[in-house]
């Protein structure tokens, strides 16, 4: 899911950061103390699960877990992403300082997605089906993200970004599935503040 350094266009580069910006200041600014944890938490957590990963050409496909960062941080996913990719991109080279707004964007979109999904059918359907939904759509809206700023960077991405798309979806499945058997551990000791 991290698009490489050095990929995207200037546009693409310029409009992600400015979209980022204040998503990351009204995240911060609303930030309590008792979130600083959980954003730590789940930012280690996205750091260290999506280092395991599969190279297709310019970006990558790797477990993200959005759906539970979303679930736990809601918006404040977007700060806990970019502390992951930022590390991610200085440490280990994963990503790059270019690319670091779109793939916070496209990540914490896909979190954002599923911390909303979450709320709208968590009393509507059944708890399985919630949760398989929770883990599997956002994954496939951040893949989205990422197909469309690459089609959008170079003509020449799309055969790159459609692969990547493609290549998500089964990833997609596993963390629905993942996300059905976390999600039964989390509802069973009941964590505070947590409220599934």
């Amino acid at each position: 899911m991290h698009i490489s350094e050095g990929v995207l266009s200037t546009p693409i580069i310029v409009t992600s950061v400015v979209i980022l910006i204040p998503l990351i200041l009204n995240s911060i600014r609303k930030l309590q103390h008792d979130d600083i944890s959980k954003v730590a938490l789940l930012s280690a957590l996205f750091f260290v699960i999506s280092t395991i990963h599969l190279p297709i050409g310019v970006t990558s496909v790797h477990f993200m877990m959005l759906g539970v960062i979303g679930i736990i941080l809601g918006w404040h996913s977007f700060t806990a992403l970019l502390i992951a990719l930022l590390l991610q991109s200085l440490l280990i080279g994963f990503g790059g300082i270019t690319s670091l707004a779109v793939n916070t964007i496209n990540t914490g979109v896909g979190a954002l997605v599923g911390f909303y999904l979450f709320k709208i059918l968590k009393n509507l359907l059944p708890s399985i089906v919630t949760s398989f939904i929770v883990g599997f759509v956002p994954i496939v809206i951040a893949s989205i993200g990422i197909a469309v700023a690459l089609m959008y960077s170079n003509e020449d991405f799309i055969t790159v970004a459609k692969t990547a798309l493609i290549a998500h979806l089964p990833l997609a499945l596993v963390e629905g599935v993942i996300m059905v058997f976390l999600f039964k551990t989390l509802q069973k000791y009941q964590i505070k503040g947590l409220e599934l």
